[in-house]
């Protein structure tokens, strides 16, 4: 049985030409889904139309293959591998035919986010000891070490004009909360200092949004920028959700006017969308089982997400407001990792 469930006569790609084509133009409304299958045993990086339902494996060897991320332009994907034994960064072509590996030296590398010009990676890496941020371009140069601490540095995201980077430490103390770094420069900016993480950026670049964990409980806030600041000069704090309950993994829409975010405020782990404001918080999935890890499609009409509701978990998708839920794969392995 292939990914979705069919005879494998089909799975094997019967029409290989017409996924080649599908691949080649992309999805006919708002880009490919990348994610990773169990499907065949191990942990592998596929890329899916969500239009037409056909998934094809960018990787396929023995080691666990993970946490992909499209880049800007859509043609390449990063994702982590411990095919070399530790944990590493590779970078695949669309069909998965060229496969560069981008980090070599030894210590566990992951975490890669795309700048948004896509001609630069940020990761994390362990090569010196303990987790830093990391700054790599495709010219072969060595990556540029960008943080050093003795705390674990956990990276959240690029600002949209690629001048900052965010990242967080969540270990109790006073540098605990979220940092600015400059990747071109030596600005270090400490943002916030609560037990603060998963930062996001707004596309128009004036907000982020993060987790903040007070009082045994998780609520999503945003900083901004002040109209005519910096990230360096006074900034505003605002808290978003206030329920007691888990409140997790929030994305912005491409417009910035909204914010998809995990609660299981109802129960369990469910979808909701609220304004900028924390206004407006609507729940989109209601089906007494885990639905996580939203991400929108690059149009903002849609969101991907995970479900548990026929137990392994699956990769779904519907319209922004929630109608038209549809389950994109169906192999009863576990499909995960979303990144449109």
């Amino acid at each position: 049985m292939d990914l979705l469930g069919r005879p494998r006569l089909v799975g094997v790609f019967l029409a290989f030409g017409l996924m080649a084509a599908a691949l080649a133009c992309g999805s006919s409304s708002g880009g490919l889904i990348a994610f990773v299958s169990t499907a065949d045993g191990d942990e592998e990086v596929y890329l899916l139309d969500p239009d037409t339902r056909v998934a094809t494996p960018l990787t396929d060897n023995r080691s666990r293959d993970f946490d992909p991320h499209l880049s800007p332009s859509g043609q390449r994907i990063v994702y982590v591998s411990d095919e070399a034994g530790d944990l590493e960064i590779s970078l695949a072509d669309r069909i998965g035919k060229e496969i560069t590996r981008l980090t070599l030296v030894a210590g566990d590398d992951g975490s890669p986010r795309w700048a948004p010009d896509g001609k630069r990676l940020a990761f994390i890496s362990h090569r010196d000891g303990n987790a830093e941020v990391y700054l790599t371009s495709f010219d072969k140069s060595l990556p540029t070490r960008l943080t050093t601490s003795p705390a674990e540095e956990k990276l959240g995201d690029w600002s949209p004009n690629g001048e900052w980077l965010v990242f967080y430490r969540d270990e109790a103390g006073p540098d605990q909360g979220l940092w600015m770094r400059n990747p071109n420069g030596v600005n270090l900016v400490h943002l916030t200092g609560e037990q603060d993480s998963d930062p996001a950026w707004s596309p128009n670049g004036r907000h982020i949004a993060f987790v903040r964990r007070s009082g045994g409980n998780s609520d999503i806030y945003i900083v901004t920028r002040l109209d005519n600041g910096t990230w360096q000069d006074q900034t505003v704090l605002t808290r978003l959700t206030q329920h007691e309950a888990e409140d997790l993994s929030p994305v912005w829409s491409p417009d910035s006017r909204a914010i998809a975010f995990v609660s299981n405020r109802d129960g369990n782990a469910e979808i909701y969308t609220m304004r900028k404001d924390g206004s407006k918080q609507r729940r989109l999935t209601s089906n007494g089982a885990d639905d996580i890890t939203p991400v929108w499609s690059p149009d903002g009409k849609r969101l991907a997400f995970v479900s548990h509701v026929y137990g392994a978990a699956e990769v779904f998708v519907m319209d922004a407001d929630g109608s038209d839920q549809r389950r994109l794969t169906n192999n009863g392995s576990e499909d995960h990792s979303p990144d449109w």
